[in-house]
Parts: C-alpha cells; structure tokens; sequence
C-alpha cells in the first residue's frame, strides 16, 4: 500500500536526519574543543582540525529523499488518474 512505502520513506529520513544531527553535533564539539585547545596554548585558529564525515550517511540521505520524492510522484499520478 502507498501509505506504508510513504511511511517507512518518512522513517528512514528521520533516521538520515537523527544522524545528520548527530554528525553536526559532534563536528561543532571537536571543532570547539580544537578552537580552545589553540587559543590555550596561544596558537592562530587557522584550521581547528578536521572530522571525517561518513560518505555513505550522506548517500542514504539522499537515496531517501529520491524514494520520497518518486513515491509523492506515484501518489500524484494516482490520484490524477482517479
């Protein structure tokens, strides 16, 4: 049925989105603690270090938004053809 493919689409960009955050969250806290870590020892804050971020957390962000996006697709087919 429509609603469940809709449904478990929402779920999983709620997934990508809780790891986005969660991403987010840990990049903004390393980069602070680099950014003090400098200023400490009396260094510039040229460059606070850097994080590596998981490629494939990205592709399934994306991959999530498409199956949402051709599933609101069929939806609307459906209904105009109704």
């Amino acid at each position: 049925m429509a609603s469940d493919a809709m449904m478990q689409a929402i779920g999983r960009l709620e997934r990508a989105l809780t790891r986005a955050e969660t991403l987010a969250r840990q990049v903004a806290e390393e980069h602070g603690k680099a950014l003090e870590a400098q200023l400490a020892n009396g260094e510039a804050a040229d460059d606070a270090g850097s994080v590596e971020i998981d490629p494939f957390s990205r592709d399934k962000a994306i991959a999530a938004l498409k199956s949402l996006d051709a599933l609101i697709g069929d939806l609307q087919k459906a209904r105009s053809e109704a």
